[in-house]
């Protein structure tokens, strides 16, 4: 990252430039690490590096230091991409899971017109109400699948191991 570039270049551990930028040693270390930080700490470390704040912020935030490509994604893209259960599928694999959960969807749908309506003990809920849940439930996951899939494809963020 260009913090932890511009300090090794002048030669200063985290701990000193945080003292110099009056800033928290962890705010260094987050910053370096690439995660977002308020402007009141760019603030302070444009002044320590004598630099633009906004220069600064550009560099952070909108490059993506792997693949010097421009790569802002909003949060809610991010939360559904590292979904553990689906980020680790390749894109047949995923295609798949997403068919396997529809069709499990329409069985668990079609069973409640078949099974007998049978209360549980606790939660006051009935077979039928079980079997919807799960097809809900099912649905909701497939759907989320084929949200991964398509954002996966527009944003080329497919992992090594996927095809």
């Amino acid at each position: 990252m260009l913090i932890r570039k511009l300090r090794e270049d002048r030669g200063i551990s985290q701990e000193q430039l945080a003292e110099a930028a009056h800033l928290s040693l962890r705010t260094i270390q987050r910053v370096e690490a690439g995660h977002r930080v308020s402007y009141a700490s760019l603030r302070a470390l444009a002044a320590t590096f004598a630099i633009n704040v906004d220069l600064l912020e550009r560099e952070l935030y909108a490059m993506n230091s792997t693949t010097d490509e421009y790569n802002e994604r909003p949060l809610w893209v991010r939360l559904i991409l590292g979904l553990p259960s689906l980020s680790r599928l390749g894109r047949p694999e995923l295609i798949r899971h997403e068919a396997f959960l529809v069709a499990y969807a329409l069985f668990a749908y079609a069973a409640s017109f078949i099974v007998a309506r049978v209360e549980f003990p606790f939660l006051g809920l009935t077979t039928v109400d079980a079997l919807y849940l799960s097809a809900f439930s099912a649905l909701f996951v497939a759907y989320l699948a084929a949200i991964s899939l398509r954002l996966r494809d527009k944003f080329n963020a497919w992992t090594a191991h996927s095809s």
